[in-house]
């Protein structure tokens, strides 16, 4: 099991825009991707092979915009791949995703757990 604290996510609705040559991500998302992809580099969490459950918590009332919060996980999911801390983000690898709104921490944190097959 492992834990990660990240800015706050981005939504899926601001990661992507669409331009003459397609879709192409946003730079807000960009933004978002350096700033929590240099989190993960420096909380050095441990890998998790196989299977997993993501349980997040996620910063409640940050500015008073009321959000979907399944909206938010796709940031989240793609750079813990990116950075191998879990093999992938589909149906083999993520099994059980639990979301909760919380006003103790400050962005998303993530704790990571095998998952049993």
């Amino acid at each position: 099991m492992t834990t990660v604290t990240l800015p706050f996510p981005i939504s899926v609705n601001a990661m992507y825009s669409n331009g003459r040559s397609g879709r192409f991500k946003s730079q807000r998302y960009d933004d978002w991707l350096m700033e929590a992809g240099y989190s993960i580099n420096v909380q050095k969490p441990v890998k998790v092979k196989g299977p997993v459950i993501l349980s997040c918590l996620i910063q409640d009332q940050r500015d008073g915009r009321k959000r979907d919060i399944t909206n938010l996980i796709k940031g989240p999911e793609d750079l813990l791949v990116s950075h191998g801390i879990i093999e992938a983000d589909d149906s083999s690898i993520v099994r059980e995703v639990k979301m909760k709104w919380s006003k103790d921490v400050q962005g998303i944190q993530i704790t990571i757990s095998p998952a049993e097959v």
